[in-house]
């Protein structure tokens, strides 16, 4: 496949950045820094961009060409001469577009497998989320079913609590009654004693 792009790594002195593959026109040349388009730069040769100030370290500075589809380079009128360069040209101009939407093409197949494969991996993410979310309920719908008994096992227990309690009260009662009974026989033993 030919080169229609170039890319680079800016360390944030350089301002130079050479390319290497034909072009027609000046205006074919396109600068991206990551990914945005610019016209912060000009030609200091055929060959190369100079930036007008430094891409900062770690900009992607890409160098593209973008060739005219519009209309042909040349065109031919009926009675007219035909050059050969001018035909050179035109085959040449839709070399390059054909070029050019290759290498679109490629980046667009490579941007589209990284997008399946995030969309696989938030998938698998999601996939495990719902399983951790099932989980979850289970174990809440448990612990709510442990809940339950436990308040039904606090309502016996304060049942038998009351119930112990009244059992208690009646015992006292019974008991303070023998020891009146216990103290009025004392008192009537001793007077009988006296």
């Amino acid at each position: 496949m030919a080169t229609t792009k170039t890319t680079y790594t800016a360390n944030g002195t350089n301002r130079l950045f050479a390319f290497t593959f034909p072009y027609f026109f000046p205006a074919d040349i396109k600068v991206q820094l990551n990914g945005v388009n610019t016209t912060a730069y000009t030609f200091a040769n055929a060959t190369t961009i100079e930036m007008n100030a430094a891409p900062a370290a770690g900009v992607k500075v890409s160098i593209y060409r973008d060739t005219n589809s519009d209309q042909m380079n040349s065109e031919f009128y009926p009675g007219s001469a035909i050059r050969a360069q001018d035909l050179n040209d035109n085959y040449n101009q839709v070399l390059y577009v054909v070029q050019e939407n290759e290498t679109l093409a490629d980046e667009t197949d490579d941007k589209s497998d990284l997008a399946i494969t995030t969309a696989t991996g938030a998938v698998n993410t999601a996939n495990v989320a719902l399983s951790q979310s099932s989980a979850a309920v289970n174990t809440a719908n448990t612990a709510s079913a442990n809940a339950t008994a436990a308040v039904a096992t606090s309502n016996a227990a304060s049942s038998a609590s009351s119930s112990a309690l009244s059992n208690s009260s009646t015992a006292l009662s019974t008991a303070n009654t023998a020891l009146s009974t216990a103290n009025s026989s004392a008192t009537q033993a001793a007077t009988a004693l006296s």
